[in-house]
């Protein structure tokens, strides 16, 4: 909503100031008094373009300032123009002007002679059908079947190319798997073959040092544990003397008892440590294989099995493409049945939808004098493809219009002049399907009425107003009198400048207006009562 509106130096406009009401907003005054410029202000938040001369003489920068309200949030827009420069503000932070345009996009639907971008991209046909339709829903599902149809042919392409490819890449795969295959080796076996290379390489040293000490601890004559078996009485008769010599006594025991054990085990040792070249061979080979092979990769053992399960894992994938591929085709032939099901439940629904909108509309225009209008929401066929599908559907909506009679409805963009455009922007507006909460801007939305039609179009006005926010300028009484809130835009002479000024009306001062808007200048009291009367009507 824009709640308030700061203009200065612009054209006739030194300074003027507008507090919107959130509803319906009439601007009115007398002709060249500077009403379009106010929404000409607006514009410069949308269009970077400006016209030549657009500040005001004698003064140096012209300054644009709308605070729009969303909610709970604020959101403050501004512009400065001035010779060489222009300026974008955001929140008072200096901002790109896309962004602030964006912003003010986003905020305002402004819809004037020559400003209906909304009718005039076809795209936003189909919108206001589908809104018309109540079928989000639906919508919904179709978006999501879309989704997925593109998803899956992605896959597909991404597994044809990899499927192109594939032979190579296997090839490769197998050799650099086989280079670890070849070894053999599992999780910690690097450092049980280091081990073993070690014992291997000194096998003889081994066995020599381990019958030594057999023989020395338990088999020559002179042995430790001949001697100890000498001495074991000396220590037991100690004993009996000194108990506290018991420790010692036990552990002279536990270790003469120790001694054949240990030349046990050291008489295995030659059965573990016997000399194999072979085997000495092959283990050196192999860590040689193995050092080279991680220095080819610099990886670890433990980092190379892994790596092993990886490049499985893709050949796996690969020598499988052709069974995915056919898996993925029929996935996305049945997605597309799926899609095109609903495709088909999405047409009907806006086919009968169309013709509802259709005779409404038309019904709708014969009251703003455009009896002999014609006005028809065609539905374009398209059956679901895998180059067509779209979030929105196949088929192609598009809003036909034809203003003479016997003359065929043409497309809306071709065939419709500003002020039908108008009018018929202000029908589908007023019929609804926006969220509410918008800002629509109706510039000389009456121009060429009167009568009955005046006061359609201000009730059309006023029923847009009750969901959203309307600025609108009128010429007409049937129309101001349903205003929340109505602005006098004045023109006046002072030294020999003419400047113009915007005043919120109330009370008398708004009653003297619509006689003015009734009678022009010949104001009595019969057109003061009478426009009493007509402001009475529009009070709820």
């Amino acid at each position: 909503m824009l709640s308030y509106l700061k203009v200065e130096n612009l054209a006739v406009v030194e300074k003027a100031e507008l507090d919107f009401s959130p509803q319906l907003n009439i601007l009115t005054g007398e002709t060249g008094a500077g009403k379009s410029i106010l929404i000409d202000a607006i514009m410069l938040l949308l269009n970077k373009k400006t016209p030549a001369n657009i500040v005001r003489s004698g003064k140096d920068k012209l300054t644009v300032e709308a605070l729009f309200c969303r909610n709970d949030e604020e959101i403050i827009l501004k512009r400065e123009i001035s010779k060489n420069k222009s300026l974008t503000y955001h929140n008072g932070e200096l901002a790109p002007f896309a962004q602030v345009r964006e912003k003010a996009e986003a905020l305002l639907n402004i819809y004037g002679q020559k400003d209906h971008v909304f009718l005039l991209n076809t795209a936003n046909h189909q919108v206001y059908l589908d809104q018309f339709c109540q079928h989000g829903e639906l919508l919904g599902e179709v978006a999501e079947k879309c989704r997925q149809i593109k998803a899956l042919q992605a896959r597909w392409n991404e597994l044809r190319g990899k499927n192109q490819q594939a032979r190579e890449r296997i090839d490769y795969l197998n050799f650099q798997l086989q280079e670890i295959e070849s070894l053999n080796l599992k999780q910690g076996d690097e450092t049980l073959m280091q081990e073993r290379l070690k014992i291997l390489a000194a096998a003889e040293t081994i066995l020599e040092k381990s019958d030594t000490l057999v023989q020395d601890f338990y088999q020559k004559d002179h042995s430790v544990y001949n001697l100890l078996a000498q001495d074991l009485p000396a220590a037991s008769y100690l004993q009996a003397l000194f108990p506290e010599f018991g420790h010692f006594k036990s552990e002279i025991d536990r270790f003469f008892n120790l001694l054949p054990e240990i030349s046990a085990y050291l008489n295995t040792l030659a059965g573990k440590v016997e000399f194999n070249e072979s085997e000495l061979n092959e283990i050196s080979e192999k860590l040689s294989r193995l050092e080279k092979l991680k220095a080819k990769h610099k990886l670890t053992l433990e980092q190379l099995l892994e790596k092993y399960e990886q490049l499985r894992r893709e050949r796996d994938d690969l020598l499988n493409l052709n069974f995915s591929l056919n898996d993925t085709e029929k996935e996305i032939t049945r997605a597309l049945a799926e899609y095109k099901a609903l495709q088909d439940k999405l047409r009907q629904n806006r086919q009968l939808n169309a013709k509802k909108l259709s005779a409404l509309i038309v019904r709708e225009l014969a009251l703003l004098e455009m009896a002999k209008a014609r006005f028809e929401v065609r539905c374009e066929e398209s059956e679901p493809s895998m180059e067509n599908v779209a979030e929105t559907g196949t088929d192609r909506i598009e809003f036909f219009f034809s203003s003479n009679p016997g003359q065929p409805p043409g497309r809306l963009k071709e065939v419709a002049s500003g002020g039908e455009l108008s009018r018929l922007m202000l029908v589908l507006k007023s019929i609804g399907g926006d969220e509410a909460g918008a800002t629509f801007i109706f510039d000389e939305i009456d121009s060429g009425i009167g009568g009955k039609t005046a006061e359609f179009v201000g009730e059309k006005l006023r029923k847009i107003s009750a969901r959203n926010q309307v600025i609108s300028i009128s010429h007409l009484p049937q129309i101001a009198r349903f205003a929340d809130r109505h602005f006098l835009i004045r023109k006046e002479f002072r030294n020999n400048q003419t400047y113009s000024t915007a005043t919120i009306l109330e009370d008398d001062d708004r009653v003297r207006e619509i006689a003015r808007l009734m009678a022009g200048s010949a104001i009595n009291a019969d057109v003061l009562k009478a426009a009493e009367l007509l402001l009475a009507k529009s009070r709820p």
